[in-house]
């Protein structure tokens, strides 16, 4: 399987980016995923946050190639997880997220059509297959 993003309603499926079934095509294993997928979701925005709370840098857009802007990102990544190792989570930036919503939902089109999307939906099934056949205790 490939690598991917995960996101919210707002964004199209695509091959690297996942998204949630819609209300209509909701059966079991849908719900299922769409679960898993929002916690992941969630773990995501909450870890961004905690970066964002203590990075300056990404506080607003790196002005910079894109290059070098994946190399910041990148190394921000490893000194925030480096200091974790050492010194332990802050505390007071857990509930970062749910105090300043960093939740970055936009509305992007959503009109994507043949052979991608048949292989994006595709891809997202093997996902929702993998997640069923190996549940989180308690699920």
């Amino acid at each position: 399987m490939p690598y991917v993003m995960v996101a919210d309603e707002a964004y199209p499926l695509m091959r690297n980016l996942l998204r949630p079934y819609s209300r209509q095509d909701l059966n079991p294993d849908n719900m299922y995923f769409n679960k898993r997928l929002s916690r992941a979701r969630k773990t995501v925005e909450c870890a961004f946050g905690i970066m964002v709370a203590k990075w300056e840098i990404l506080k607003r857009p790196i002005a910079t190639k894109v290059e070098l802007a994946d190399s910041i990102v990148k190394c921000i990544c490893i000194l925030h997880n480096t200091i974790i190792d050492r010194e332990g989570m802050d505390h007071n930036l857990l509930n970062y997220d749910m105090q300043h919503n960093v939740s970055s939902s936009s509305s992007v089109s959503q009109s994507l059509r043949g052979r991608q999307n048949a292989e994006a939906k595709q891809i997202r099934e093997a996902f929702k297959e993998y997640l069923c056949e190996n549940p989180i205790v308690g699920d």
